[in-house]
């Protein structure tokens, strides 16, 4: 006979003790370690311990981690009841007599669990009776931690064995409020779950259902934008998050880039064994328990992926905790329900230069801006069809750029439409005309992402790479309003002779602006940028290596672009390439809309493969014969073709077409596929790499 330690089931409620037992073990290696004098085995253990493992099979949050996600899922179960009552206009039942008993049950667990893992001295019911941390709180919590656990750090690092008598009591503080956050956190699945069982008696299932229904969408937002400040602010990253919020779960988790969609199986569930638990105790029946998995733990899961995301996508729940006994999300990539037929090539990602018109004199310009008035634009009527036309193939990242795309005096209302359509909407300024009123009625219109392009730390110099002085300034002030009103921005930095030396300081100037994102454009030989002396093809790959060595000294999500080499470097590295699809997506996932409406694989590719005046954008994406070779890696030329990681990279088949014609006169003269003056499908020129094939 098998005697089981806890109440609750052990597996599907206690991950968070065997993640605990794990690091105790580490930090015994830990100490062992260092009395053997191996000070960078004992750092690397120690960075497992509170930073945690963040790929492969063993993966796991660390300490850092753990805290996080208790802290979140405090604020989601309390929020659910809150909403809840709130939403039905009643007082809270009496039900304190159930709650304190359930909650003592696990509290007991709690109790046997810790014991052989740390000695904490928590106040079981005095825990949970304090106030709810806020925000501020909360980071306070971890600035703490984290200020002692760098001492520590400092300290393996300067090889001082007094070391040993620092790290049992570090380990002490973050279990102890690991320990304390769980306790709250269960407090409050038990009380969520009490609340809604008595509730169920009163007004009935189906209204609680309603009531769930109609607030579902506003939680779901509501307690993951409040997760995320707190992991922003702490120093993890965005993409961190989902790693968080899914760390109490045993998961299988499978992407599958090919067909553009992706499966989440959760094994175990702490909140479900905690309903489970107490509804055999109080006979309640399981659709009391599956309105949890149906609406707000469906809201979170949806508003989690959202901001981590960078693509739009449908989620579905075929299975859940409640009814199945384990619990499955369903993600499909750019899913759009009014396209006809599903397909292997769907556009992910879509650039609309919206016009021409520019305030600033860049020399590097693939579109060859201008400050004139510009003729032959899509009127307001056209550029919507065109949205309506691209959701019946997918539903894109649609990025409005220019030109200046504020110039447009109808942007916000072909960003509003584009929202309102389901379409993921982003905007690609210099940040001039960006002030706070400005920056507001974009987030109001429904912009969710903006890239501001910014060439040099010092003011000066980006003024004269613009061609207008104070530009910097002004690009440095946009990217402020923008981030105060709630707005994802993402640096654009365009690698010259004249700013090779610079990029760890404009990264930590982004940095400190509250950037995430931060893009690195290697030059293309189109446009005004044919006149600009490149990098060579060596620095090129030192500069993809070096900034890809930098961006773990920053909170920064670093991505070259058109450099698809960086996925063989990436690879190489052994960095973790689950957010990115391939080098080159051009005609794959990606494509260009030019003013006229005329599409071209790519903004620096200038081919036009058809205009929607003249065609649907369905008809081009599907029969362009241009599009159709892109989507076969068989055709591509020279080494690319031989290459082993042709189906990472690709090459830039910009590049390689820009090199192997004489010139590009500039991408207001598209060449049409009949006169093309280069290769688009010979091998990249500026990649160094040689193919392991011989032939």
């Amino acid at each position: 006979m098998v005697t089981t330690l806890t109440k609750f089931d052990e597996r599907h409620c206690h991950k968070w003790a065997l993640l605990l037992r794990k690091r105790r073990e580490k930090l015994n290696q830990t100490l062992l370690a260092i009395a053997n004098e191996d000070f960078g085995g004992a750092k690397r253990l120690l960075r497992e311990i509170f930073h945690g493992i963040s790929s492969g099979k063993n993966a796991e949050p660390g300490m850092v981690g753990s805290l996080l996600y208790h802290m979140a899922m405090i604020t989601k179960m309390e929020t659910e009841t809150r909403f809840l009552l709130e939403e039905l206009g009643v007082e809270m039942p009496a039900v304190a007599e159930e709650i304190e008993h359930f909650y003592g049950d696990f509290a007991s667990d709690v109790d046997e669990l810790t014991k052989p893992v740390v000695s904490i001295n928590i106040d079981m019911r005095a825990v949970v009776a304090k106030a709810s941390l806020s925000t501020p709180e909360k980071i306070n919590v971890f600035n703490k931690l984290n200020e002692k656990t760098k001492t520590v750090e400092n300290m393996l690092s300067a090889k001082n064995p007094e070391v040993i008598q620092y790290l049992e009591a570090l380990f002490r503080d973050w279990a102890q409020n690991i320990v304390e956050m769980r306790l709250r956190q269960e407090y409050e699945t038990v009380k969520g779950f009490v609340v809604t069982a008595a509730l169920a008696k009163i007004i009935g299932v189906p209204w609680l259902r309603g009531a769930m229904k109609r607030v579902q969408e506003k939680f779901g937002e509501e307690t993951v934008r409040i997760a995320l400040e707190v992991t922003l602010t702490v120093g993890l990253r965005r993409e961190n998050l989902q790693t968080v919020m899914l760390s109490d779960h045993f998961i299988n988790y499978t992407m599958n880039m090919a067909n553009l969609d992706g499966r989440m199986q959760f094994l175990n569930c702490p909140i479900f064994a905690s309903h489970d638990y107490i509804a055999k105790q109080l006979g309640v029946t399981g659709d009391v328990a599956s309105l949890f998995c149906t609406h707000f733990c469906f809201a979170h899961a949806k508003a989690m992926l959202k901001t981590v995301m960078p693509f739009t996508f449908e989620l579905w729940q075929p299975k859940r905790m409640a009814n199945d006994g384990k619990c499955e999300f369903y993600l499909k990539l750019a899913h759009s329900p009014t396209a006809s037929k599903s397909e292997k090539f769907v556009p992910l990602v879509l650039s609309w230069n919206v016009t021409r018109e520019c305030n600033l004199k860049c020399p590097h310009c693939y579109i060859n801006a201008t400050d004139k008035t510009p003729i032959n634009e899509l009127s307001t009527e056209e550029a919507k069809n065109l949205i309506d036309q691209i959701c019946e193939v997918s539903k894109p990242l649609l990025i409005l750029s220019g030109g200046e795309p504020l110039l447009r005096k109808d942007i916000y209302e072909l960003v509003r439409y584009g929202a309102s359509k389901g379409l993921k909407m982003g905007l690609g300024s210099n940040g001039s005309l960006i002030d706070e009123a400005t920056a507001k009625k974009l987030e109001e219109a429904g912009i969710e992402t903006v890239s501001i392009s910014l060439d040099s730390h010092v003011p000066e110099q980006h003024d004269a790479f613009r061609g207008v002085k104070g530009s910097w300034e002004k690009a440095v002030n946009a990217i402020k309003a923008l981030r105060e009103n709630g707005v994802l921005v993402q640096v654009n930095t365009t690698v010259t002779q004249q700013n090779y030396g610079q990029i760890d300081d404009i990264m930590s100037l982004a940095e400190k602006l509250g950037v995430e994102n931060f893009h690195l454009f290697f030059l293309v030989p189109t446009g005004r940028g044919v006149k600009i002396e490149d990098l060579s093809p060596a620095k090129y790959e030192e500069m993809i290596r070096t900034t890809f060595g930098k961006a773990a000294r920053h909170k920064l999500n670093v991505r070259p672009s058109c450099a698809p080499q960086f996925m063989r470097i990436a690879k190489d590295m052994r960095l973790n390439m689950s957010r990115w699809i391939r080098g080159c997506i051009a005609g794959l996932y990606y494509c260009r809309v030019y003013p006229n409406g005329d599409i071209t694989p790519c903004p620096y590719l200038p081919i036009k493969l058809g205009n929607i005046r003249e065609k649907t954008f369905k008809e081009i994406w599907y029969n362009s014969e241009m599009f159709k070779t892109l989507r076969d890696f068989d055709t591509l030329k020279g080494k690319c073709g031989k290459c082993e990681h042709r189906t990472i990279c690709g090459g830039c088949r910009a590049r390689a077409y820009g090199l192997s014609s004489d010139f590009i006169d500039y991408c207001g003269d598209l060449h049409k596929p009949a006169e093309l003056k280069g290769d688009y499908l010979t091998e990249d020129p500026w990649c160094v790499y040689k193919p392991k094939k011989s032939s």
